[in-house]
């Protein structure tokens, strides 16, 4: 009862990933995808603790729902958007998209080793923990990737400010320098009026 039981909650999770990852490309709202997508990353994050993967699962959740995800929807929220733009959506989109998704796929497929499974059996039964083994394979393996993954998301991180702070043209600001250098004949000025009786 309780495998079954496990069983449904992975499928559950993992179906509702996929509906929260395809409501991201789908959503015209920004901030309701940014939302979405962290609701894809908590189903992941449960997937992933059912793989026994606890600490991929927490720095999912930590790290990227907790910091990363919050500053895209800071950053969003804070852009002068037109959220709700309708354009017409052409018909050969969707096609052209599908058509990319199994070449990205089988990309994926193409570029897996072969052997994965015996190689994460043999992990498992060995005794290595799961962050030690991430902890080898990526830091002797795959270091260069890791430094460029740290540089891609610096370059997002600086984006993502320059876009914040940019300059509008029709911005009402404070000039604090030009209150200071003021003279005290330009701070009160008097203006004759005429009265209504006078009209």
């Amino acid at each position: 009862m309780r495998e079954h039981l496990l069983q449904f909650i992975f499928y559950v999770a993992a179906a509702l990933s996929i509906f929260g990852a395809v409501s991201v490309v789908l959503q015209k709202n920004p901030v309701r995808a940014v939302l979405s997508l962290v609701f894809s990353f908590f189903m992941i994050a449960i997937v992933w603790m059912m793989c026994q993967a606890e600490f991929l699962a927490l720095v999912l959740v930590l790290v990227y729902v907790g910091a990363v995800m919050t500053l895209f929807l800071f950053v969003v929220m804070m852009l002068n958007i037109d959220v709700e733009v309708e354009q017409p959506f052409p018909k050969l989109a969707i096609p052209v998209a599908i058509s990319l998704l199994i070449a990205l796929l089988g990309i994926f497929w193409m570029a897996l080793p072969k052997d994965l499974l015996p190689t994460a059996v043999e992990q498992m039964t060995s005794g290595v923990t799961n962050t030690a083994a991430i902890g080898n394979v990526l830091y002797t393996n795959y270091t260069a990737m890791v430094e460029l993954t740290a540089v891609l998301l610096l370059v997002a991180i600086v984006s993502s400010i320059a876009l914040a702070h940019r300059q509008t043209r029709h911005a009402n600001r404070q000039d604090v320098k030009k209150q200071i250098m003021v003279s005290r004949k330009q701070r009160v000025q008097l203006i004759d009026m005429p009265s209504e009786n006078n009209q």
